[in-house]
Formats: C-alpha cells, sequence, structure tokens
C-alpha cells in the first residue's frame, strides 16, 4: 500500500518561536498515519495553491496558531489561508486555530473567551463518530486556547463540548472534514486520547 501524503499547514505566525510545537505535530501525525508529511506556511497556502497542488495530498491537517482570529488585523492576515481552506475537497482536520480556521472558511466568526485554557481537561463526545473510536464518552485531552467558536458552521454537525467550550469537535456533514479545539497531538500515556484520535483521522483519510 503507497503511504499517505499529509500535506500541513503551519498557521503560526511566528513560525520560529513555535517551531518545536509543529515539529511535534508533524512528528505525531507521521506516527498516526504512517505517512509521508510535507509542510507549507499559511503565507503561501491560498486558492492558487488548492487548485493546483492538492492532487498531491491525501489529507490537509491544519495547525494551531497563536493568531487571534476575532481582531480583524488577524483575519486579514489569513485572508487567503481561510479562501483555500473553503476550496478543500480532501480529508481535512483543523486543530485548535486549525479549528477555528475551517469556522471562518465555512462563515463562522471567533469569539474571545476572556481567559486561557491551558492543560488537560475534560471532553465530552456527544454522538457515535468514528473520529472517536475506541474512546470513552468523556475524555481528557490538551487545550491550549483563548478563542472559540461560538456555535458550528451551515453543514457541519457538533461532535464534542466541554464545559468551556461550546465546539470541541465538528464535522461537516459532506465529506471527511473535521475541527478539534483541542490538541490531540500534545498527548502522553497518562492522556492517551489524542493519539488515538490523529490515527482515527489518518484511518478515515485512507479509505
Amino acid at each position: 500500500m503507497k503511504p499517505m501524503g499529509i500535506l500541513v499547514v503551519n498557521d503560526y505566525v511566528d513560525q520560529t518561536k513555535y517551531a518545536a510545537q509543529m515539529d511535534n505535530l508533524c512528528v505525531q501525525i507521521e506516527k498516526a498515519s504512517g505517512g509521508s508529511v510535507e509542510r507549507i506556511s499559511y503565507e503561501h497556502f491560498g486558492p492558487e495553491f488548492v487548485q493546483d497542488q492538492m492532487g498531491k495530498y491525501d489529507a490537509v491537517v491544519l495547525s494551531g496558531s497563536e493568531a487571534l482570529y476575532s481582531r480583524a488585523e488577524d483575519r486579514l492576515r489569513f485572508r487567503k489561508a481561510i479562501e483555500g481552506t473553503h476550496l478543500l475537497a480532501l480529508p481535512v482536520l483543523g486543530i485548535c486555530g486549525g479549528h477555528q480556521l475551517l469556522g471562518m472558511a465555512y462563515g463562522e466568526s471567533i469569539i474571545n473567551m476572556e481567559r486561557a485554557l491551558r492543560g488537560y481537561y475534560e471532553v465530552e463526545i456527544l454522538v457515535d463518530d468514528p473520529l472517536f473510536d475506541g474512546l470513552d464518552r468523556s475524555i481528557l485531552v490538551r487545550e491550549s486556547h483563548q478563542e472559540m467558536l461560538e456555535r458550528v458552521p451551515k453543514g457541519f454537525s457538533l461532535l464534542a463540548k466541554s464545559q468551556d467550550t461550546p465546539v470541541e469537535a465538528m464535522k461537516n456533514e459532506k465529506g471527511i472534514v473535521y475541527g478539534v479545539q483541542f490538541h490531540p497531538e500534545r498527548h502522553d500515556e497518562a492522556h492517551p486520547a489524542g493519539g488515538i484520535v490523529l490515527a482515527n483521522f489518518a484511518k478515515l483519510a485512507r479509505k
């Protein structure tokens, strides 16, 4: 079987400062999928790239970001990436800031929570979905955000929520397009749920 080719969009504005986070994300995706990862900066990921280059890949992962999309200047900075995301026609997983970017690509706005969540938090899985195969209805996952989607975009269904964040996971009803507010790539032996989520996404994208 040919190894999967996965494109990871680096949505960190300061890509030097957040290099370790990006490296870990790519390592964990490779581990979960058994595939190969290529990276691209959000600055080069737009409609033209999607139309010309996406035939090379089997799936796309949108990374987290320190950008605050509730600010007009950050939304403008990511304008092309938002447009490109809306055009994607292959499996997609948006993580944290990438989850929010996915929401914006489908017409929803981002709100500031006025406080940051950092650490492992309990997330309630609301429906049976293959992204959460092998997991209980309540999972502990790593959070690192201070902004969020207040509701799912049109055409998406809500998969999970938490006490602080009403949209912890969502799915486009017409394809393999997922967003998760938490960071599944930041898992450990005591908190394995994130690794299972990544492996499940890879399995779905491989079909």
